[in-house]
């Protein structure tokens, strides 16, 4: 697509919706029939929308945005977000706006009424990308690290599309998308003349590509429901075509939902597989019926047994079907798409077709990498905003290498990412059409543990532990406690004290406390008399041994920490 120096207005729309159903659960009954239909109602690229967050409150996170457009676009956003000395939240929630910052730059530098999200046009091109740089200062006395799997990328939700007429609405609006969540009224898609339609409706064009004109002619052709029998149709020409059984629009091939969104015919529309047999130059344009007389004149049937023979030759394979290609010859049989033949559409109003555009949009057309991927081409979904949706660790290895830990006083960095329209798989349908992602990920703070623990000389457990834990840095503090019938004598560690990166244990030692009046006290005797740790509910050892009891009683003498209480005698 040619960009103009103009500014192209296209009021249209495009975006989102395909009938996905959720995700079904059955018994461990289930029969094959069941797991088909489950299957068969399940979109290849489900996932969950994550839960938008919200920058944690006390960071501060600043802007610093370039946008050039002249021939090429060009936009760059510098990020900061920084962690005051006085923060003392335990998490960090980092949610910055920079994609909405950057769509409200374009508008400013474009003199544009801001509309939160970005638009493909004259301006924003197909093959466009925008490079996000990080920057994280850690002022706070804290050490913080990233939590794994906290990276989310996604589509903003709700957004709302211009119109041609507020007319058009979309009869599936509670209809899934991928990401589980529903249609909004106003998500639209450009209807494009794709190969369906010119078999439907021949010699016309994509203004024609009315409701009433597709319903009539569906009519005609034995779809007695009309324009409502459109996805119907779409199946029943694309699985004819490719010899498939498809009964979901996502189901086919990628190249074959860029021909449903699409205005050309992927088998004539790459040139360069035909000069040998038609011409040299693979700049003349591709026509059908030129190449089909050509075929014919060297022995071919049909333009798929030419295409066939081509590609299994090309890459060694033995391929009956053009689908059973290698994803590299397929790659290079659709490569051409996205033909540019007119600027003036119909909006699409099949919520099937509405949906495909959105569900395809985001798991092919836009990706996102780090400074360490590379977004190789328009046929690689490993960065995709689906895959991020899908793959919860995606994204953590740069983030733990570049900005794992934050320690105080600290500066780090995650540099070039970039979100890109991958321009190939981004048709002219798409013109118009409206999108905004989202990103988030989160910090927890470094955490130490504090045990104190309560035995007696003998090493019996008084009580359970009391284990607390805090921020790497805080003040703690223990406390010792009361147990009937003993006497605090020694205390092993620190009772106050700052949690650090591991365990502090603070032992608190007790010996039982001598009554006085005990018969046979003087003659080491205790005969009558049981000497018990307190009723704690946790079983310890005990001991009538005299001579251990006497052993402890002149330890605990000599320390002259020992208080004598008065006992009952027992009968």
């Amino acid at each position: 697509m040619a960009r103009n120096f103009k500014k192209l207005t296209i009021a249209m729309v495009a975006l989102f919706a395909f009938f996905l159903c959720m995700p079904t659960t059955f018994a461990l009954e289930e029969t094959d029939s069941q797991q088909e239909v489950a299957q068969e109602n399940t979109s290849r690229w489900q996932t969950l929308q994550p839960e938008r967050k919200v920058t944690s409150e006390g960071l501060i996170i600043e802007y610093d945005i370039d946008v050039t457009i002249s021939y090429f676009f060009e936009a760059v956003a510098n990020v900061t977000i920084t962690i005051p000395e006085d923060y003392e939240l335990d998490t960090i929630v980092i949610a910055p706006d920079v994609f909405q910052e950057i769509s409200k730059a374009i508008s400013e530098y474009l003199e544009d009424e801001y509309t939160g999200n970005f638009e493909m046009s004259n301006d924003l091109q197909p093959g466009d990308s925008m490079t996000v740089n990080f920057t994280i200062n850690n002022l706070s006395k804290y050490t913080y690290n990233y939590d794994e799997t906290s990276f989310e990328i996604f589509p903003t939700e709700d957004i709302v599309y211009k119109q041609y007429t507020e007319e058009v609405t979309n009869p599936a609006k509670d209809t899934p998308l991928f990401n589980g969540e529903t249609v909004n009224d106003n998500y639209h898609f450009n209807r494009t003349y794709n190969t369906a339609l010119q078999a439907l409706i021949p010699n016309s064009n994509n203004a024609a590509m009315t409701d009433e004109a597709i319903d009539s002619a569906l009519r005609e052709n034995g779809y007695v429901n009309g324009f409502a029998d459109y996805t119907k149709y779409l199946l029943n020409f694309y699985n004819n075509k490719y010899e498939t059984n498809n009964t979901r629009l996502d189901q086919f091939p990628d190249g074959i939902i860029r021909e449903i969104l699409g205005e050309s015919d992927p088998l004539y529309n790459n040139t360069t597989i035909f000069n040998s047999i038609i011409w040299s130059s693979p700049a003349n344009p591709a026509i059908k019926d030129e190449i089909d007389e050509a075929l014919k004149e060297h022995g071919y049937n049909s333009v798929e047994e030419y295409i066939l023979e081509y590609y299994n030759k090309k890459y060694n394979t033995q391929a009956t079907r053009i689908v059973d290609l290698s994803e590299e010859a397929l790659d290079d049989l659709f490569s051409m798409q996205g033909v540019e033949k007119g600027f003036t559409y119909n909006l699409e109003t099949n919520p099937d077709v509405i949906a495909l555009s959105y569900d395809f949009f985001y798991n092919k057309n836009l990706s996102f990498g780090f400074e360490d991927d590379t977004i190789r081409d328009a046929n690689s979904e490993d960065f995709s905003i689906g895959e991020y949706m899908r793959d919860e660790a995606k994204g953590d290895e740069v983030i733990l290498e570049n900005a794992g830990t934050l320690t105080p006083n600290s500066t780090s960095t995650i540099e070039n990412t970039q979100l890109k329209n991958n321009g190939t798989y981004t048709l002219n349908a798409y013109l118009g059409y409206e999108f905004m992602v989202d990103l988030q990920w989160t910090y927890s703070a470094l955490k130490g543990t504090v045990i104190a623990q309560y035995v007696d000389i003998f090493g019996n457990v008084l009580t359970e532990d009391v284990i607390t834990k805090d921020m790497v840095g805080r003040d703690y503090q223990t406390y010792q406690k009361e147990f009937a019938g003993y006497q605090l004598v020694t205390i092993d560690g620190e009772e106050t004290g700052k949690y650090i990166d591991g365990e502090i244990v603070v032992v608190y030692v007790y010996a039982p406390t001598i009554p006085e009046d005990i018969p046979g006290f003087e003659t080491g005797s205790t005969d009558g008399w049981e000497i018990e740790p307190p009723k704690t509910g946790i079983e310890i050892s005990t001991t009538n041994d005299t001579t251990l009891y006497l052993m402890a009683t002149i330890l605990v003498g000599s320390l002259g920490l020992l208080t004598v209480t008065r006992k009952s005698k027992q009968q």
